[in-house]
């Protein structure tokens, strides 16, 4: 049952995730791309660049979000449409860039504005914003077809991005970061749940000084957390393109690092005799993986689906030997595994996070189910050995010749320990009432005597310890205290408080 409701809950994870771009955006599919070669243009102000035929030899058709000006200085020529109904509104329109790199920007043959300064060489170059609008002029702009040309470069960058231009189109103005959060605005409610999960998780592993595994699952919700407060900063801040590599380096770090310890915490739960080694083979063989495959975004995905999977082949292989558990560890993780493969670039996104707070929540789920099984059958075990206890000692006690040393007036007596039926505390000293009904004097204090006696006598009374062994039937009375019936013909009272530990105890 529980399974499968864990599916339809994934299932749905996958209905929420959709792109949150503003309808009125147009954006081109293709560009006419013509790159300016050092050897010829060296010497070249920017103004004579600036006058670039797209006719010659070197220019090529490419998508835009296949632009690629890292190292380069490259001339763009795309056209941008608008629907009716932007044409008709009110407000103010802007031009907006999206990508890492430098620009400077031409609409239908007028300058619209620059971000930052593109150049031949890094030293010339003047970093632009990751997310950048420009303003427009409304009278620039056509109902059909906008002719955009645009001159970028991105010396700055260190890492090898597939797509390094996201996107160039025409909306109504607004701060670039606005688009962007409201893309992210859903996954407050899952960075939320990570953040106060991990902190609530690390608090309780530390009072109860849980082993180094009980760290594992907030320790995965904190690198989620992190990792979407990252993306999400791109939101908040806007920032110049050279630091996009840094951001990027840190989201593909906090993926690596949840899924090596998603890994590690089903090694953990597997407790094979060398976890610790095959942890660390793993960790090079996928380390190796990361930094051979190109483009960031297969890094990213490969950081998480080859951890995951290792960890699915494990718990595959605890299921099949029969480890306690492993079932429904195998089930979230191969639907986990699924959803990243069917959803694949998109998967990294709003959907990643939901679908990492379910994963953490329902191992913790599972994980308090194992914890509430151990405690049962401790507790189940503790108890049997008990019982085993007393029986033994319900034996020896009627087998025995231990005897109880009873000084008193100078002189010394010995009592038969199995002769003793029950002990009454009496002041400054403790009535041995024996089972012909004589009574013995004990100088000293009920706790004295219990550390003195067997098992076999139990406290059912501030003032009362009995001989287990001649228990017959315990009576409960209204007021909610009770009494035992003892061979012989004795009765002693239970103190209502210690009633319901006496049931245990004669259980």
């Amino acid at each position: 049952m529980r399974i499968h409701l864990t599916i339809k809950m994934f299932l749905l994870l996958m209905l929420i995730s959709h792109d949150c771009q503003p309808s009125e955006l147009k954006q081109s599919d293709l560009a006419l791309v013509c790159e300016v070669l050092l050897i010829d243009n060296l010497n070249k102000p920017l103004e004579e660049l600036s006058e670039k035929d797209f006719s010659e030899d070197q220019c090529e058709s490419v998508k835009i979000r296949s632009i690629d000006p890292e190292k380069r200085l490259l001339w763009v020529k795309t056209y941008l449409s608008l629907s009716p109904e932007t044409m008709m509104t009110n407000h103010h329109m802007g031009l907006f860039i999206s990508g890492k790199a430098s620009s400077i920007v031409y609409l239908n043959g007028q300058l619209v504005g620059s971000n930052g300064s593109p150049a031949l060489l890094k030293a010339d170059e003047i970093p632009g914003l990751i997310d950048v609008v420009l303003p427009l002029d409304k009278g620039l702009l056509k109902a059909s077809e906008n002719e955009l040309i645009a001159l970028f470069s991105a010396h700055r960058g260190f890492l090898d991005l597939g797509s390094p231009i996201h996107g160039i189109s025409i909306g109504t103005f607004q701060n670039p970061t606005d688009r962007i959060l409201r893309h992210y605005w859903p996954s407050l409610l899952p960075f939320g749940v990570l953040l106060l999960g991990s902190l609530y998780l690390i608090v309780m592993a530390n009072i109860k000084q849980q082993p180094l595994r009980a760290y594992l699952l907030p320790m995965m919700a904190c690198f989620a957390a992190v990792q979407l407060f990252i993306e999400i900063y791109r939101g908040l801040v806007t920032y110049s393109y050279p630091f996009h590599d840094w951001r990027l380096l840190l989201i593909l770090l906090c993926s690596l690092g949840f899924g090596l310890c998603l890994m590690f915490y089903v090694l953990s739960k597997i407790k094979l005799k060398q976890s610790y080694q095959h942890f660390f083979i793993l960790l090079v063989l996928i380390i190796s993986m990361v930094v051979l495959v190109s483009g960031f975004d297969v890094k990213n995905l490969l950081a998480i689906v080859l951890p995951t999977f290792l960890a699915l082949l494990y718990a595959g292989f605890a299921w099949r030997q029969g480890h306690q558990g492993m079932r429904l560890i195998f089930t979230l993780l191969l639907l986990f595994l699924v959803l990243i493969i069917l959803n694949a670039y998109i998967f990294i996104d709003t959907l990643y996070y939901y679908c990492v707070a379910l994963l953490i929540f329902l191992l913790m789920a599972e994980q308090a189910i194992q914890a509430s099984i151990s405690r049962k059958q401790l507790l189940t075990d503790q108890a049997r050995a008990t019982h085993l206890q007393q029986v033994i000692d319900q034996q020896k006690i009627q087998n025995s010749t231990d005897q109880l040393e009873i000084r008193s007036a100078g002189k010394v007596e010995w009592v038969l320990i199995n002769n003793i039926a029950y002990c009454k505390g009496a002041g400054d000293y403790i009535e041995l009432v024996l089972l012909d009904g004589q009574v013995k004097l004990f100088y000293g204090s009920l706790s004295e005597l219990s550390l003195r006696l067997p098992t076999t006598f139990l406290k059912t009374h501030r003032s009362y310890l009995v001989n287990t062994t001649l228990i017959k039937s315990l009576e409960r009375s209204g007021s909610g205290s009770g009494q035992l019936q003892l061979s012989y013909g004795f009765n002693v009272p239970v103190s209502r408080r210690i009633l319901p530990k006496v049931r245990e105890s004669l259980g």
